[in-house]
């Protein structure tokens, strides 16, 4: 059974993508929970520090391939995984895609910590692309291209939603539209040891299909 701080969290997600998390309030979160706002603040200080919770779970998620892999090994990043895995959890805070520009202009604790994950994430991929072009399965690069490959990726990652949504109301669709911008994005630096992995093999279709397919 759920306890009450996830319940907070849980409604909280679910109104900031409805309403936006900044047309909501904390009394928006209590009464739909059913609960008084001194309650809530119990269990958080205030709607920063529902929204910074909301946040570190969402990296914890999506990071799960990358944070997996085993760096002694030659073993190829689960690209496939990654990108297919986190359809849902796109659609589960899309609001962090769709107002991150606001939310960071709003909240000076969240943007603290964003700043603090976004360096700790540059030095985690770029770890990463060290060992794939260790092993084959990326093109070698300099360290200034290296540098802006990860720049340029963040900022796919993090807006394509934007993008997307102005020419589609089908969200799902719009998700996996996102991910074949990050895929197409990073092919041109995958090696044929990389592309004829099968464990990468298919990801395009998989991402063009039906969502009654995948």
């Amino acid at each position: 059974m759920a306890t009450t701080k996830e319940k907070i969290i849980e409604t909280s997600i679910k109104l900031f993508n409805e309403k936006g998390c900044l047309n909501t309030s904390t009394r928006h979160i209590a009464d739909k929970l059913g609960i008084s706002v001194g309650n809530l603040y119990y269990h958080f200080k205030n709607k920063e520090d529902i929204l910074i919770d909301i946040f570190t779970n969402y990296v914890k998620i999506v990071f799960k391939e990358v944070n997996s892999i085993n760096y002694e090994k030659d073993e190829m990043f689960l690209l496939k995984d990654f990108l297919l895995n986190n359809l849902e959890t796109d659609i589960q805070y899309r609001f962090l895609h769709l107002e991150l520009n606001l939310l960071l202009m709003s909240f000076p604790k969240f943007k603290y910590i964003m700043e603090e994950q976004l360096k700790n994430e540059i030095k985690i991929i770029k770890k990463l692309l060290d060992h794939q072009i260790l092993y084959g399965y990326i093109k070698p690069m300099s360290e200034n291209e290296m540098n802006f490959l990860v720049s340029n990726t963040w900022i796919i990652v993090t807006n394509n939603l934007s993008y997307w949504n102005i020419l589609s109301n089908d969200l799902h669709s719009n998700v996996k539209n996102g991910s074949l911008n990050i895929y197409y994005f990073i092919k041109p630096y995958l090696t044929q040891k990389s592309l004829d992995n099968e464990k990468l093999k298919n990801i395009e279709n998989l991402l063009l299909k039906g969502d009654n397919e995948l």
